[in-house]
């Protein structure tokens, strides 16, 4: 079972009732899905996401938030979930019905504490974040505390006891998800499928945002995660941002670099560098991206706990990174026109021993949100591999209604 803190909602709802007279604000959201893989082995998904939550205010400081999520599937003998293993193309949109939220809130104006069961986002979501776009989101069991430092700055941190991963509550360990192989034996279930991780894990965050064009921001993460010890590590790392505007012309830069401990595994100063550009001109920004997740001695720097689906390309080949390390290195446009918005990017991959090509990528992402509860999206990957090994095409089709 995975640990939502409910004694804590429990005790702070019944102390809280007893100081004030309370409000609760209900809310609810949903998004269906189809998904398509055409390659070597091609297959196909549909899914329907339900949400609904309910926000109490029980005293001025004090508040909960509890939310629901309910996914449903079809299509299921033409693609694995990643809770279920049949042969055909993963698609981690699996069924179940769970909280997906369950917090309570301190929140006074230099404090704001969130206790239980949430999202935790931290900047773009690249190290930490919720992989919200699965229909069932990462969220984790934590302590989460922000302090405000100065007028426009401050300092985050986080104690993470469980992460709930996008397989949900039936990818649990004891589930193998796949049948017995020709040898008769059963194989048991990845520990990178589990819908849980346990952890120990400490996340800081300085932001420091009191200049007209300038953000700085340092991190140190130590993630100690009990069901996957590889996936482990203490990273330490800053980022400058600068913005700045002339006339028409918005201008923007991100700065990043950051090192990694895998401390299980004994690989120590495992390097990160991000440069990230952007040129806008009124409704069209033009965008350069490089990054590297570097390796040492059979190595690589991780990232177990963002969103990698976000930033290493919509067709989700490169994934976890490989041992080799990875560069990637991107091109994109932006254009924005309300209610259309439309993003391409070519990315090209790179490993991080000799420099050897992995393959590329095309992007395309179209929205379409006539108003704001609205939003109707498709997204096109294409990657196709330096070893010929076979092109990969991924398609999703999104409505989603107040997400």
């Amino acid at each position: 079972m995975k640990q939502i803190f409910l004694p804590v909602l429990i005790s702070s709802l019944v102390a809280a009732d007893a100081i004030a007279e309370t409000t609760h604000t209900w809310d609810w959201g949903s998004r269906v899905r189809y998904a398509n893989v055409d390659a070597n082995n091609s297959g196909q998904s549909a899914s329907l996401l339900l949400r609904g939550n309910v926000q109490s205010q029980w005293h001025e400081i004090f508040a909960t938030f509890v939310e629901v999520d309910s996914v449903s599937s079809r299509f299921k003998d033409d693609h694995s979930d990643g809770v279920r293993f049949n042969g055909q193309p993963l698609l981690q949109d699996p069924p179940g019905t769970e909280f997906n939220q369950a917090f309570a809130i301190l929140n006074t104006d230099q404090f704001l504490l969130h206790l239980g069961r949430q999202r935790i986002n931290l900047d773009n979501q690249r190290f930490v974040g919720g992989n919200g776009f699965w229909q069932n989101e990462q969220t984790f069991d934590a302590l989460f505390s922000q302090f405000k430092l100065a007028s426009n700055s401050r300092f985050t941190y986080s104690y993470i006891a469980n992460a709930n991963r996008i397989f949900g509550e039936d990818a649990d360990k004891n589930n193998p998800g796949r049948g017995p192989l020709p040898s008769g034996i059963t194989p048991p279930r990845p520990a990178a499928n589990y819908g849980d991780h346990q952890q120990h894990t400490h996340l800081t965050h300085v932001e420091w945002n009191e200049w007209d064009y300038t953000r700085v921001t340092a991190y140190a993460h130590r993630i100690d995660n009990l069901d996957m010890p590889a996936a482990s590590n203490a990273t330490y790392g800053a980022s400058v941002s600068v913005n700045y505007k002339i006339d028409r012309v918005k201008y923007r830069v991100q700065l990043e670099a950051a090192q990694q401990d895998r401390f299980k595994l004994g690989h120590d100063h495992l390097p990160y560098y991000l440069i990230d550009a952007g040129v806008g001109v009124e409704t069209v920004e033009f965008i350069a991206r490089y990054e590297v997740l570097g390796e040492s001695d059979g190595a690589a720097f991780i990232t177990p706990l963002g969103s990698n689906h976000k930033f290493e390309g919509w067709a989700g080949v490169i994934g976890n990174t490989p041992n080799t390390g990875v560069r990637t290195a991107s091109i994109g446009v932006l254009w924005r026109a309300s209610p259309i918005r439309l993003e391409t990017h070519y990315l090209f991959f790179k490993d991080d021993v000799r420099g050897h090509a992995i393959g590329e990528e095309w992007d395309l992402d179209i929205a379409f949100r006539p108003i704001r509860k609205h939003n109707l999206s498709l997204r096109i990957a294409h990657f196709e591999p330096d070893n010929n090994s076979g092109a990969i095409r991924k398609v999703f089709l999104d409505y989603a209604y107040n997400l």
